[in-house]
């Protein structure tokens, strides 16, 4: 695996109604997640928190979409110009939202990049299927082009393209008929919560790297919704289903592809430090910090202000 890492603050609420997890980036920073890239990383390059402001209360569709097409622009450049650096880049959020950038910045380095999306939902709604119109419930089908609304003509036209047979589902329990028609029509390998526990975590991941990468020689992008996580382990989450995959799947997932060597780029996303009670965000930041730890290969140098609440914010 990558030596050095770059961590990237995508601190937006924009993709959903709820504030909070935008604060999630400075949180995690400061209760413990820099232990666990201390440990871990030959270096780490913090390069701050980028943030979007949400223009203003109930936003039209078109204000949505414009917003994230902006910021999901800009987070893809600075992605894809840290994995060229042989960088790994480890996005903390944020909504999955941010995922429409970090998907575009890994698949402008390399178009072949083979995704798998952990989480309840499937986030492959278009503004047609989606009950909510939410853009966090949108970054898979923003990355397949399969949004077509009027409101959305002219935007993410630059993204490089996710095909269907480069992504697989771990963790789907909140799936809308619409998403399920295009999981179906598209192929697209999916394992619901359920599956996931019947098989079990091994023969799983075995499938999805069989499906995804038969050569061995393929790079992976893990995107991770921690509500695909069971929210008994994490209940500071905006959009909690019950029945997910334990903490010691997700973790699993995590430690087969760094085993791989080919895991360029992992975004995690959801957390929300302004829901719950004082036990619901102490088992969040345990939760996080355990699943996170199979990162990476050796010791660090931290730059001397890593990671502070005061870092500079860029704001797209």
């Amino acid at each position: 695996m990558r030596n050095e890492c770059s961590l990237i603050g995508a601190a937006v609420d924009i993709g959903q109604p709820n504030e909070g997890t935008e604060l999630a980036p400075s949180w995690l920073r400061v209760k413990g997640f820099r232990d666990v890239f201390k440990n871990n990383f030959a270096k780490v390059h913090d390069l701050g928190d980028f943030s979007a402001k949400k223009s203003q209360e109930n936003p039209s569709l078109k204000t949505k979409l414009s917003q994230l097409d902006h910021y999901a622009k800009n987070l893809s450049g600075i992605i894809s110009q840290e994995l060229s650096k042989q960088r790994f880049v480890f996005t903390l959020g944020g909504d999955h939202s941010l995922a429409a950038g970090t998907l575009a910045g890994t698949l402008s380095y390399n178009p072949d990049m083979k995704v798998i999306w952990v989480d309840a939902h499937a986030d492959i709604n278009t503004p047609e299927t989606s009950p909510s119109e939410n853009t966090h419930g949108m970054p898979v089908a923003l990355a397949m082009g399969l949004v077509k609304h009027p409101d959305a003509q002219g935007k993410f036209n630059w993204m490089t393209k996710l095909r269907p047979e480069n992504i697989a589902y771990i963790g789907l329990r909140d799936v809308d008929a619409g998403e399920q028609k295009f999981i179906d029509e598209l192929g697209i390998l999916a394992f619901t919560a359920n599956q996931t526990k019947e098989l079990g975590i091994e023969k799983v991941i075995q499938a999805i790297k069989s499906h995804l990468d038969p050569n061995n020689n393929s790079e992976f992008h893990i995107s991770f919704d921690v509500d695909g996580v069971d929210p008994s382990f994490f209940p500071s989450t905006g959009t909690p289903v019950a029945g997910g995959i334990s903490l010691e799947d997700g973790k699993k997932i995590i430690e087969s592809f760094v085993e791989t060597g080919r895991l360029a780029a992992l975004d995690l996303v959801e957390v929300n430090p302004l829901l719950g009670d004082k036990s619901a965000l102490e088992k969040t930041l345990e939760s996080s910090t355990e699943l996170i730890s199979p990162l990476g290969p050796g010791p660090v140098d931290l730059p001397p202000t890593w990671p502070g609440l005061n870092q500079e914010e860029t704001v797209f």
